[in-house]
């Protein structure tokens, strides 16, 4: 045992360095950089996203601007996750593997994306929630009344937890300190609801009425739940998911853990059939999952302990693919992670001293980042995000722009991108005409 503490504080000193090291080791993706920006202009939500992955950010922007800088508070909920799942079982070394077999979970953390504070908001909900079910304190309740609240600034799939938990465990409602808890969770989130109202209710009408619905595919839904077996675990997935689920619950936590994990498959699942559902939208299953099957006696098995050890090595290893050039490998999206910033140079000097403005927020926040200016996105012919509230562009000295579009309605000179999309520049575009197209 004490080998295997041992083994297990090393195995875990290694990889934050590794993560740590890494976060600095290839250029940031699209959304990474917008994000970055919702660090430069905190408010309390924001079109696409509520605040927390901002303000994550923000907290750590005194090593700079640099990926590091952008990255490293994601690494630190990470591994902070991981410590909380400690709490549920009695193998930390198999939640250790399966914590970092998961792809979601492992691999995620080296960006600065939603998921990890969801998952990290997930794990603390669930470690909370377990000390509130054995003693339903005052302070308790209270603390998971903010815990709740916090959830939802991480992502609004945090609501599907607390749903998942009285469904689990309807007798809550019966509980007066419940209620206390409802009310502290309120009043934590009241800000992001009253910038909600300030702004029409923007995030939730895109999310919930405004996002492109598509026919009915089986293939989608069946794609949607053999990717919920690989995220499990990859070859370990199938006995993951196996273990979560398999006999009847030995107390009101377990019962709540397995309610979620079930609950929200189905939930997405029935969504499958109507929208595209994103893989990333179950990262939050892996707190479950590992606090259900890491106990198992299973794993002192050979069969077992070989798949699970095989998935680990795999996902561990696959972090490679990011800081090795993406012709190397051929694989196209890895080039949303390189060569932006030598680009983002040539495109200030093509435009010679001209403001730069762009039509989507993929290039408008790369070009931010990059040239460590604000750039504008117009958003013509595209969706609205949080450009349309930050209109960088009313700053400008001027109304003519150096203008960077993927749209054919204009005509300039055409640049690729990294990833080898053509662009139009059009050196001296008319602002206010822009504005009237749109």
């Amino acid at each position: 045992m004490a080998n295997m503490t041992k083994t297990l504080k090393l195995s875990f000193a290694v990889l934050l360095i590794l993560q740590l090291l890494m976060a600095s080791g290839f250029e940031l993706a699209h959304d990474e950089a917008y994000y970055w920006l919702y660090s430069k202009h905190m408010d309390w939500g924001f079109f696409d996203h509520p605040p927390f992955v901002g303000g994550v950010i923000r907290l750590f922007s005194f090593f700079g601007t640099n990926e590091f800088a952008v990255r490293v508070g994601f690494v630190v909920l990470q591994f902070a996750t991981l410590l909380l799942l400690w709490t549920f079982t009695t193998n930390p070394l198999v939640a250790f593997l399966l914590f970092f077999s998961f792809p979601l979970a492992s691999i995620t953390g080296l960006l600065a994306l939603p998921d990890i504070p969801l998952l990290f908001m997930s794990a603390l909900y669930c470690y909370q929630l377990k000390r509130y079910l054995e003693s339903d304190t005052v302070a308790r309740s209270l603390h998971l009344g903010v815990i709740i609240g916090l959830l939802f600034y991480a992502k609004y799939h945090g609501v599907l937890l607390v749903f998942f938990t009285l469904v689990a465990v309807p007798s809550l409602l019966l509980r007066r300190s419940f209620y206390v808890t409802a009310a502290c969770a309120l009043v934590v989130f009241a800000p992001h609801l009253y910038w909600q109202y300030d702004h029409n209710f923007a995030t939730l009408r895109y999310h919930f009425l405004e996002r492109p619905s598509a026919p009915f595919s089986l293939a989608r839904s069946l794609e949607f739940l053999g990717i919920q077996v690989a995220l499990a675990g990859v070859l370990a997935g199938p006995l993951v998911w196996y273990l979560a689920l398999r006999g009847t619950a030995k107390s009101q936590f377990e019962r709540t853990l397995k309610s979620i994990a079930f609950g929200s498959v189905v939930f997405f699942l029935i969504s499958s059939f109507t929208k595209r559902v994103e893989a990333n939208w179950t990262i939050f299953l892996s707190v479950p999952l590992i606090a259900l099957s890491s106990g198992s006696s299973i794993w002192s098995r050979s069969w077992p302990r070989r798949l699970l050890i095989i998935s680990f090595a795999f996902v561990i290893g696959a972090r490679i693919l990011f800081v090795i050039p993406p012709e190397t490998v051929g694989i196209r999206r890895l080039k949303e992670f390189h060569g932006w910033k030598t680009w983002a140079e040539s495109v200030l000097q093509q435009c010679e001293g001209r403001p730069i403005m762009a039509n989507t927020y993929q290039i408008a926040s790369k070009l931010s980042f990059y040239l460590r200016t604000e750039v504008p996105a117009l958003n013509y012919k595209s969706r609205k995000n949080q450009f349309d509230y930050w209109r960088f562009d009313q700053k400008f000295p001027t109304h003519t722009v150096c203008y960077l579009t993927d749209k054919r309605d204009f005509t300039g000179q055409q640049i690729e991108t990294p990833e080898g999309k053509s662009l139009r520049l059009v050196k001296n575009q008319d602002l206010l005409q822009l504005w009237e197209l749109k």
